[in-house]
């Protein structure tokens, strides 16, 4: 109540009768609430950019996360790929280890029927029937 008279007065009847000491303690504590207002106004508009900023930041860290799940699943595909590849060149590897070898009888045995030796070739021809009997059982 007392705040809303002094409002209503006029400045220089607030003063008067007062010592300056009051007067001057007045001013001071006006000038603080002004201080202290104009300090508020800086602290919320520091505070908003802060906002802002930390809101900047929580979304950069969602951008960075799913990029990071991005490149973790593009590394899980390549991996996987790796293992097929690996898988394939066994395949391949084995393959040819077995075609070396047929090839490898297949020369002996003409060798032998060049030698005239028809008991190695009858050895010969009978062990790549098994190794063929034996791919082909494998396949299935």
């Amino acid at each position: 109540m007392e705040r809303r008279f002094l409002k209503l007065r006029k400045p220089e009847s607030v003063n008067e009768g007062c010592s300056k000491f009051v007067r001057y303690r007045r001013r001071a504590i006006t000038m603080k609430r002004f201080q202290k207002s104009k300090q508020n106004r800086k602290q919320k508009a520091n505070m908003e950019s802060v906002k802002e900023d930390m809101k900047k930041i929580s979304e950069q860290q969602l951008r960075i996360k799913d990029e990071q799940m991005e490149v973790r699943r593009s590394f899980e595909e390549i991996e996987s790929q790796c293992d097929q590849l690996n898988k394939e060149t066994s395949l391949i590897w084995r393959q040819t280890l077995y075609n070396q070898q047929l090839i490898c009888l297949i020369f002996k045995i003409l060798k032998a029927r060049e030698d005239n030796n028809f008991s190695m070739v009858i050895e010969l021809t009978q062990f790549l029937r098994e190794l063929m009997k034996q791919k082909m059982g494998n396949n299935n």
